[in-house]
């Protein structure tokens, strides 16, 4: 995955986001089991727009068969719609039963849409809502 971003046209550099709780570190709240809990996506790529501006780019890899994937995904879609304008692109990315990576686009309304109502990670990664990622 980090090779595929950093060859993105206009790539100039990548932030890992911490595991813990630090000042540096970008926490993103999600509720499991009644408890609010923090998200620390991995990682902030950062890109050149043509007009010299930089965009920050949120990608979070996590696998679709752990049993908090909902519960984040819920929480990153509802971070998504309070923050579309900090960040270009907003993605959750899991590796698929077949190998192949998927991609929740995050800042599309029916992408949250469709997060909020499911009830598997598995399931919303092998729908259309999900796209094809190239790692």
């Amino acid at each position: 995955m980090l090779n595929a971003e950093l060859q993105r046209e206009g790539s100039i550099g990548w932030y890992r986001n911490p595991d813990r709780a630090s000042q540096d570190s970008l926490g993103v709240i999600y509720e499991e089991a009644g408890e609010n809990r923090l998200l620390r996506s991995d990682f902030i790529f950062f890109s050149r727009l043509d007009d010299g501006s930089v965009a920050a780019d949120l990608v979070d890899p996590h696998g679709d068969y752990l049993a908090d994937a909902m519960p984040k995904l819920k929480g990153l879609a509802e971070y998504a719609a309070g923050n579309l304008e900090t960040y270009r692109r907003i993605e959750a990315v899991s590796k698929t039963k077949s190998g192949a990576y998927r991609m929740l686009d995050m800042t599309k309304e029916d992408v949250r849409a469709a997060v909020m109502a499911a009830t598997s990670a598995e399931g919303l990664y092998a729908s259309p809502i999900a796209i094809d990622y190239a790692a």
